[in-house]
């Protein structure tokens, strides 16, 4: 039993240190001295904006390049605006990041279908 376990906790660590990606010392990071925008879809104040600015304040120390994060609220129509704006009109480089509704974002994939479906249920 417990050379399963070590069998397998070696293999998992193996499988890790292959998928690390090797470094190579001439490269920049791409996130060196660019600034990632978190687009928060509620207003300033509620939980998502505090869980948000609390994400900011400490994910670029663990990325690459340490960028700058800054956290922009968008809100208006229960996040729909905020993830319209993500979907079509942020340029999908990477920089802009976004915190929604759940319901917003499926709203967004499936074309506002869910408002009509609720509709009839009621």
């Amino acid at each position: 039993m417990i050379g399963k376990q070590l069998c397998s906790v070696l293999v998992l660590g193996a499988s890790l240190l292959s998928a690390w990606p090797p470094s190579s010392p001439g490269q920049e990071p791409f996130f060196k001295g660019k600034t990632i925008r978190l687009i928060v879809g509620l207003a300033p104040g509620g939980g998502y904006d505090t869980y948000s600015r609390l994400i900011a304040r400490h994910i670029g120390k663990h990325i690459p390049g340490n960028p700058i994060i800054v956290v922009e609220n968008m809100e208006g129509a229960g996040s729909l605006i905020a993830a319209n704006h993500i979907f079509k009109v942020a340029k999908p480089d990477g920089l802009t990041i976004g915190h929604v509704l759940g319901r917003a974002l499926s709203a967004a994939v499936a074309g506002k279908a869910w408002h009509r479906i609720r509709r009839r249920e009621i």
